[in-house]
């Protein structure tokens, strides 16, 4: 017979907060002004990064996905090119951060989320490509990887950091 999930108190409290914190690093991310267009810091993957260090992945994909829906429905964009462009990153910038953390297991935190970062730039461009069937919005990807170096070392060093902290260390301990 197979054994039902147990969900304790404290483990859905503090996934409904991180859901609470992720769609409101999101939403207040899109206020934040574009220097290069379509690019953002991709402050609400800090979240999703620690929950794929804490938790079982489906917690940290349940997260993300809730994430992206919310927050576009919140700004009026859901199921608009934002929504899309978000949605296509967020899956593809999961599914490469989860193979890297399980697979490629010498990679540390930095790693995975610079992968992430990339990934969240690639499947974004790939949605734009699908949407307006040409395959020229490539031409962005150097643009968008040498900013996504930066958002993931920044993401990284605050999840590292974030994992390290006593409060992080006492949940993972229960």
């Amino acid at each position: 017979m197979r054994k039902a999930r147990t969900f304790s108190v404290h483990r859905i409290a503090f996934l409904a907060v991180m859901l609470a914190l992720a769609i409101l690093l999101g939403y207040v991310e899109s206020f934040i002004p574009n220097w290069v267009p379509g690019v953002k810091p991709g402050l609400a993957n800090l979240v999703v990064l620690i929950l794929l260090y804490m938790f079982p992945f489906y917690d940290a994909l349940l997260i993300s996905l809730l994430r992206v829906f919310l927050v576009a429905l919140l700004r009026g964009t859901i199921f608009q090119l934002p929504f899309y462009l978000s949605l296509g990153g967020a899956i593809l910038s999961f599914a490469v951060m989860l193979f890297a953390k399980y697979v490629l297991r010498f990679l540390t935190v930095y790693g995975v989320s610079l992968l992430g970062a990339y990934a969240h730039g690639l499947g974004q461009l790939l949605v734009t490509a699908w949407i307006t069937e040409t395959w020229s919005v490539f031409y962005y990807f150097p643009f968008i990887s040498l900013i996504s170096l930066a958002t993931g070392l920044a993401t990284a060093f605050l999840a590292d950091r974030l994992l390290q902290s006593t409060p992080i260390q006492r949940l993972r301990e229960e």
